[in-house]
């Protein structure tokens, strides 16, 4: 029977859908204002987005449900198990669940050191209490579920709350928990209506924890827990880590989160609830005993690079998933790539993904 398969996220954005994203340098800052960040990373202008579709937004609800329709279609052609919509209409994994945010500025940027200081950008900020009103994430759940053919699995992503308040300035809560507190509130909201729309799968990205991980024991993973209150236990809670990933294909520039934070993670994370926990490994490369100290999660181990342009061959990934059943039971295991997609050309993304389910059936 095989492996099961996912991917993680983001999905390179079809060309005749010219919205500007992080893996592009379509929306990326005037140079100007670019001179003055710093690092890797620190390009996309958050603001870029939302201009474009404000802008041609008919003409871009339509597109986007075109290029959705497709980036599932590729994904099930693939004989990817789980698949997602490719992101297709976020400028970022993160960003784009703030325009529904109350409190949080969205134009008026303030510059930030992100993810443990490897950049500086402009971020939206935080100028009054952060709440969210009437759910929205349901709307584009709904959109890719009448998209995808019957019998095919789709999930939905959602940033937690650790990666959201790395991701703005604060400029209104004396305490950081207080944020904390309302990004959970907030977050739950969304995932409560994505359950009650019929989302049976739901992946929160928090990839932030690798970046702090003494934050992640103290209340990180606490809060995650939080966000998933009341989801009913037949909808598959999904976590993603991975260790952050540059804006260009093929850099060792980017200074990346330990690896080693898996392990520190391992036993909490696993204690947690969480049904499956989402780690990279191809650009890692974790000493695979890791694996042992999850006893109830499913692991989904990233086996296919995405900020690298080697194509891995069906081999190389069998050899790494024998290596990794010698820590964790074949049914706890599952195979994606490392992260999203969005940085690769899209007949890469096919060639990694086309090898890594040749992989998986194998086993």
């Amino acid at each position: 029977m095989g492996l099961k398969t996912t991917v993680v996220g983001a999905w390179p954005k079809p060309d005749d859908l010219d919205l500007p994203d992080w893996f592009s340098e379509k929306g990326n800052f005037e140079s100007g204002i670019a001179s003055n960040l710093t690092g890797i990373g620190g390009g996309f202008d958050p603001r870029s987005i939302l201009n474009a579709v404000a802008e041609r937004e008919q003409e871009f609800h339509e597109k986007i449900g075109k290029a959705a329709k497709e980036v599932i279609g590729e994904q099930v052609s693939l004989g990817i198990d789980v698949v997602t919509d490719g992101e297709v209409d976020r400028g970022t994994y993160y960003i784009h669940i703030m325009k529904n945010i109350q409190g949080i500025d969205m134009l008026k940027l303030g510059e930030k050191q992100m993810r443990s200081g490897s950049y500086s950008t402009l971020v939206p900020v935080v100028r009054s209490k952060v709440e969210i009103l009437e759910p929205m994430c349901f709307k584009e759940w709904q959109r890719s579920q009448a998209l995808t053919p019957e019998g095919t699995v789709l999930k939905y992503t959602i940033p937690g709350p650790m990666t959201l308040t790395d991701g703005v300035l604060n400029e209104f809560y004396d305490n950081i928990s207080e944020l904390q507190d309302d990004l959970v509130a907030a977050l739950n909201k969304e995932i409560l209506s994505l359950v009650k729309n019929g989302c049976k799968v739901i992946q929160i990205d928090e990839p932030v924890m690798m970046r702090y991980p003494e934050k992640a024991l103290e209340y990180g993973i606490k809060n995650l827990t939080k966000c998933l209150e009341n989801v009913p236990e037949d909808v598959t809670k999904v976590v993603h880590l991975c260790c952050g990933y540059p804006d260009k294909l093929d850099t060792d520039e980017y200074p990346k989160a330990p690896k080693e934070n898996y392990r520190l993670l391992a036993g909490q994370l696993d204690a947690a609830g969480f049904d499956e926990i989402s780690i990279e490994d191809a650009e890692a490369r974790n000493d695979l005993s890791v694996l042992s100290l999850f006893k109830n999660s499913k692991i989904i181990l990233g086996s296919v690079t995405i900020a690298r342009s080697k194509l891995e061959t069906v081999e190389e990934i069998k050899k790494r998933i024998e290596e990794a059943l010698l820590y964790i039971p074949k049914e706890r295991l599952v195979l994606a790539p490392d992260c999203g997609l969005g940085f690769l050309p899209v007949g890469l993304v096919r060639a990694k993904l086309a090898n890594m389910v040749e992989a998986a059936k194998s086993f």
